[in-house]
């Protein structure tokens, strides 16, 4: 029977002397550990269902082939393991390359002595709780950082990983001020540009594709919306679903926000048409993007207590929200508002008073492309250096 205040080890390896030396490494140690050993991969989803390890170490040489690294790649996928912290272990630098992009929280490289393994482990564990215990309150934060700086010097640097995975979530600014205030006050912006995109029939599109084939392509769409956005200094607020949202001006303000977030829409609009062209001549279902921009009002602040969200709230979000659904597939539709802001430096085409829900009529217009004067090699999408330093003014 397992000891409740043990940590439960999962080693899956063929190799005798592997299991062997983690047996051995742990034997000494005051926390208790419990060595649970498999080398058929079809068993681990029942001993980690049965058992519920604290960590899994997956020696990745086992089997032939790739057999490790799948084994992997299911684990990130089995609903049990997605958050139980992975070690693997090889003797390929190449295999170690490819797990850590597969999801693997560390690595050993075959040979490692004792010291080596139950360092690592312990990180490991020491890391993934303290991420569970992310709460936002920067005193909680820093009583247990404190400590354990003194238990264990290798804790400092887990702390920065728990740090840059604050940053991940929230905007830099944000992150700083929820670790040393403990909260973030809710700001009024007078002036930001709100982007909504989403999918034409994705309704349709879904039904026809598995979900696993629905996530990855979503993820290939909002990783080069990520991509595109940040290069603009535009904050993703959030995905819900096919909808994607962001915002330039803040939380650090500008005057360039409008259009900031105009040059991402055409590079994303873009992104669609070259990837959409890929995916015909293969044969594959065509994804159409719908985008809206509004500028206007804002209150943004942090919500959550246990699970941050960074969002944005105000009439100004409803009306870029219309502004998508009134807008057509491969089109680039703007406000009135923003049209103001942009119309000395793109070739705009007014659509006229468009109904919107709850909105009444909005004046819209299709963004064409950058005036002539202000394109590289007549590309209406490539800012020249000229407008690169009228930008740089703002």
């Amino acid at each position: 029977m397992i000891n409740l205040s043990e940590y439960i080890i999962l080693t899956v390896s063929d190799n005798k002397k592997i299991i062997n030396i983690i047996k051995n490494s742990f034997k000494a140690e005051a926390q208790s550990y419990f060595i649970a050993a498999t080398k058929i991969s079809g068993e681990v989803f029942d001993i980690i269902e049965d058992q519920k390890p604290d960590i899994i170490l997956l020696d990745i040489d086992y089997g032939e082939d790739t057999k490790g690294l799948d084994l992997l790649m299911d684990l990130r996928e089995f609903e049990l393991s997605m958050q139980i912290p992975v070690l693997v272990m090889s003797s390929s630098n190449k295999d170690i390359e490819r797990a850590v992009m597969f999801g693997a929280g560390d690595f050993l490289k075959i040979p490692f002595d004792k010291l080596e393994l139950t360092v690592r482990v312990k990180s490991l564990l020491a890391l993934f709780k303290l991420i569970e215990g992310i709460t936002g309150q920067a005193e909680d934060l820093a009583s247990k950082t404190t400590e354990l700086e003194k238990k264990n010097e290798q804790l400092e640097i887990e702390k920065n990983k728990t740090d840059e995975l604050l940053q991940n979530i929230l905007p830099y600014e944000i992150a700083e001020q929820l670790k040393n205030k403990g909260q973030v006050n809710a700001k009024k912006y007078r002036m930001v540009t709100i982007m909504f995109t989403d999918f034409k029939d994705f309704t349709k599109i879904s039904s026809i594709l598995e979900p696993e084939d629905i996530i990855k392509e979503l993820g290939v769409y909002f990783r080069k919306f990520d991509e595109i956005t940040e290069n603009h200094f535009i904050e993703k607020i959030k995905t819900i679903g096919d909808a994607y949202m962001c915002v330039g001006g803040l939380p650090l303000r500008n005057k360039s926000n409008p259009i900031d977030i105009v040059l991402a829409a055409m590079e994303i609009q873009r992104f669609m048409k070259e990837y959409n062209t890929l995916r015909k001549a293969k044969g594959y279902t065509v994804w159409e993007l719908r985008l809206g921009i509004h500028t206007g009002k804002v209150v943004a602040g942090v919500i959550g207590s246990k699970k941050f969200a960074y969002d944005i709230w105000g009439d100004a979000v409803n009306t870029a929200s219309r502004l998508e659904t009134a807008g057509e597939p491969g089109k680039i539709n703007i406000s009135g508002e923003t049209y103001q802001y942009v119309k000395d430096y793109f070739i705009c085409t007014y659509r006229g008073k468009i109904p919107a829900k709850n909105k009444g009529e909005i004046d819209m217009y299709f963004v064409e492309g950058l005036k002539s004067k202000y394109r590289e090699n007549n590309d209406p999408a490539k800012p020249n250096e000229k407008f690169q330093e009228l930008l740089a003014e703002f």
